[in-house]
Parts: C-alpha cells; structure tokens; sequence
C-alpha cells in the first residue's frame, strides 16, 4: 500500500468565477484521466496535496479515494500541477491513473553531488541544463530522484549526458541519449583556452616520447 492518500470529490462546479470561488474555500480542482479512464472532474483539499507533493514529488504513487465510490483507492501520480505566479499557491491538478503491470513514462528530478575538480581549481562552475530526465519503468519502481556525480565533470570532460546518469535496476533511459544534463561552464575564455592547451599537452606527450625513441634508435643503427 502507498503511504501517500488523497481524498477527492466528484466536482460540478466549472467555469472561472465557480472555481474561484471554491479555492477560497481551500478546495482546489482536478481532472482523473488514464489510458482506460474517461476524463473526470474532482475537487481535492489544497493543503492535502501539498502535504503529498512535500513528501513524493510527482514521482510517488498515491492511494486517491473518491467519495461515494467506496475504499477502495485508484492508483495516481500527479501528473501536472498549476501553481499562482506570484503567490504560488495551487490552482490546479492533473491526476494520471495507473496501472501496476504497465510501463510508463515519466520525468524523474536530477540532483547534483560531489564537487567538480574544475570548480575547485576556479576553472569554471558545473551548470545543470536539466531539471528533470524522462525514464519509463512500472509505477512502482519510479526512482524519487537521480544523482548525478558532478567530479567527474573535467575540462577533458565538460558534459554529462543523458546516457551517463546511473539508473535503478528495471529503469529504463527515456531521454535522448546525449541530451547535456550538466555542463562546465568557464569562467573565462582565458580558463577555458589554457584547459584545452592543457588537455593538448598531455595528448601530444606521448607522441613526442615515441618519436624521441625512434630518433636514438636511428642513431644506434
């Protein structure tokens, strides 16, 4: 059983002034759809779904009970949520039905961790091009977040993608693969001239050692 609950009711009202009026009474309105379910309008406690949003996101399922229709609950995600611009307080949300043998696609939010070597030497700062990723798994292996290691992000390699982001056994890649999750931006073109002077270095090293051989080889003969 999930341990996020949502109790809805069947919703009359529609129209812009009707729904004004039933926010101000803490209710906010909803629409229940699915790949087998028929468009439906409910109406649901504001404070409830924060409460829910706080704790899963929109990546956790939830236990949705409609009144007048017994306790059994339906299988839901949050799958869109409408917010004030200015006050933020919720207007409105979309509730996807799910079932628990079916794949689905769903957008997952990425978090950073660890420290970029080329922040720490003032090289340039990671910037995260993603917010979320899109992965298609069962409802109930839905990863709450993916981490993605930024020490690994280096002047030799300045972009994480998509298919480098660890995922969860039984969760598959939805992205493009080499969609940019994270980049390092330079601080300067001046940082970021002197890492590639660097990086060519380093390639051209090896180079000139072989070459050094062969010269005394030559000599030798």
């Amino acid at each position: 059983m999930s341990e996020l609950r949502l109790k809805a009711e069947p919703r009359t009202v529609t129209g812009r002034r009707p729904v004004r009026r039933l926010r101000r009474t803490g209710l906010i309105p909803a629409v229940l759809y699915g790949p087998t379910t028929e468009p439906r309008n409910l109406q649901l406690r504001a404070v409830d779904v924060e409460r829910v949003l706080q704790i899963g996101g929109t990546t956790q399922l939830v236990d949705l009970t409609i009144e007048g229709e017994g306790e059994q609950p339906v299988k839901v995600l949050i799958r869109d949520l409408q917010r004030h611009p200015i006050k933020r307080s919720l207007l409105h949300v979309d509730l996807i039905e799910v079932s628990l043998k079916e794949k689905l696609e769903v957008e997952v939010p990425i978090v950073l961790v660890g420290q970029s070597p080329a922040e720490a030497a003032g090289i340039g700062t990671p910037s995260q091009v993603l917010d979320t990723i899109a992965v298609y798994c069962l409802p109930t292996d839905i990863p709450a977040q993916l981490q993605v290691d930024i020490s690994t992000l280096t002047p030799e390699h300045d972009v994480i993608r998509a298919e480098e982001v660890p995922l969860p056994e039984g969760v598959e890649l939805a992205e493009e693969p080499d969609a940019a999750v994270v980049v390092l931006e330079y601080i300067s073109e001046e940082a970021e001239g002197e890492a590639v002077e660097e990086e060519e270095a380093m390639e051209a090293e090896p180079e000139v050692i072989a070459r050094g051989k062969a010269e005394e080889e030559e000599e030798e003969e």
